[in-house]
């Protein structure tokens, strides 16, 4: 139950997707404040105190931050990546470092909102096999947050009123059921998500879970093989690569010659014709591997796909699901506004973009909101009184939701 008081404090709604290539997130004052997308490179590093205490990090003109948790310090975003040597821990469970992730993002989101205090309402994707952690995240997020997280502009001191978790792919899903209406109950639906660290599969009918399969069959797989097959001194934990990888699959091949390391022309185009060969051989071999994996799950009625890998092999996925008679909806069909989408990632935002309307639908719900005007575009407004919700009415708005218990200091 969460406490009642009276105090006119700004409520910050955050929904974030922590993507294996790069974290997104809708941060938004509630309940009229114009939505916005804040972004952050997935790279983290463990590091001194004594490395970070006194680093200057611009948060409103960078991708960058630094946290405190205890004793525990982390670089995040190209901070960890340029002066740390992080990784994106792709091998790594997004749990794993969720809690720094999120604190990061919540000091980003009070300086571009300007906020010095606010109650903080979260709803975090994660995958199939990830998101019953989410009672721990919540716990462990909202202890760190009482106690004061260390960051490049003081400590950071928010009071989670509401956590919560949900399924890669859950956000798509919800935005389908408000478009099918009373058909979607009963659909059989299957959900394809397709990202840089893993593919998902999710079968629902009306609220019912039915099946819900992870793989690591991402495009990190791909580009694993891809540097694997090249074998020239290439890394694969370079980022560059997959853009790279998608722009030569779009025609545009002088994207792969950017990855040679060679100086001689001759050898520079010599290694363009072994990355163009290993390209065509590692995309076929993705799709083997992928579509043998699909058609080991479940028959639908309709399959939504989305994720950026989607897009890498829309050709070979939407003959295979027409020659299986399934319908496709792309994406699930979602919008993205374009005076949201100010960092021009296009579909990457529809899961979250999704999810964040249902969030603020929730929302709205529970503190009994009647909003007549859509989320985006919109002037801000003042907040209006704080207002308390109780968990039980956060429960049955979305499939496969998982709630964690609200805290309250």
């Amino acid at each position: 139950m969460i406490k009642k008081d009276n105090s006119d404090i700004v409520k910050l709604v955050l929904t974030c997707d922590l993507g294996a290539s790069l974290i997104k997130v809708l941060a938004q004052i509630y309940p009229d404040a114009t939505p916005q997308v804040i972004t952050m490179s997935p790279e983290v590093a463990d590091v001194e105190k004594e490395s970070v205490v006194g680093l200057d990090v611009d948060p409103l003109t960078s991708d960058a931050a630094w946290v405190g948790i205890g004793s525990e310090y982390y670089a995040l975003g190209s901070l960890a990546k340029n002066k740390f040597a992080g990784t994106s821990a792709i091998r790594d469970l997004k749990y794993q470092y969720a809690v720094p992730k999120l604190a990061g993002l919540l000091w980003l989101a009070c300086h571009h909102l300007e906020l010095k205090e606010a109650e903080v309402f979260i709803h975090l994707l994660l995958p199939s096999g990830e998101y019953k952690d989410g009672n721990n995240l919540g716990k462990q997020l909202s202890a760190a947050l009482k106690g004061g997280i260390a960051t490049p502009t003081g400590r950071l001191k928010l009071k989670v009123r509401n956590f919560m978790v949900s399924l890669e792919g859950c956000g798509v899903l919800a935005s389908r059921r408000r478009t099918l209406g009373e058909a979607y109950s009963k659909r059989t639906i299957g959900m394809l998500m397709l990202g840089y660290r893993n593919a998902s599969f999710i079968v629902v009918k009306g609220k019912n879970q039915i099946k819900a399969e992870s793989t690591d069959l991402g495009m990190n797989w791909l580009v694993e093989r891809f540097v694997e097959y090249a074998s020239v001194g290439l890394c694969k934990d370079d980022l560059y690569i997959p853009s790279a990888l998608v722009k030569a699959n779009l025609g545009n091949f002088e994207a792969l010659r950017s990855l040679s390391r060679k100086t001689k022309s001759a050898d520079i185009e010599s290694d363009l014709a072994l990355f163009q060969k290993s390209l065509t051989l590692v995309r076929r071999e993705y799709c083997r591997a992928l579509l043998r994996w699909i058609r080991n799950i479940a028959s639908v009625d309709e399959v939504l796909l989305c994720g950026g890998t989607g897009e890498f092999v829309r050709p070979e996925l939407t003959q295979f699901f027409e020659e299986e008679s399934i319908p496709i909806v792309w994406n699930g069909g979602v919008d993205i506004p374009g005076t949201l989408d100010t960092h021009k990632l296009g579909n990457r935002l529809a899961d979250v973009w999704a999810l964040h309307i249902s969030h603020i639908n929730m929302l709205d719900m529970n503190f009994q909101y009647d909003r007549q005007q859509p989320l985006v575009p919109q002037p801000a407004k003042p907040v209006n009184t704080v207002q308390r919700c109780h968990p039980d009415r956060w429960k049955n708005f979305l499939p496969m939701l998982v709630d964690s218990p609200s805290s309250s200091s």
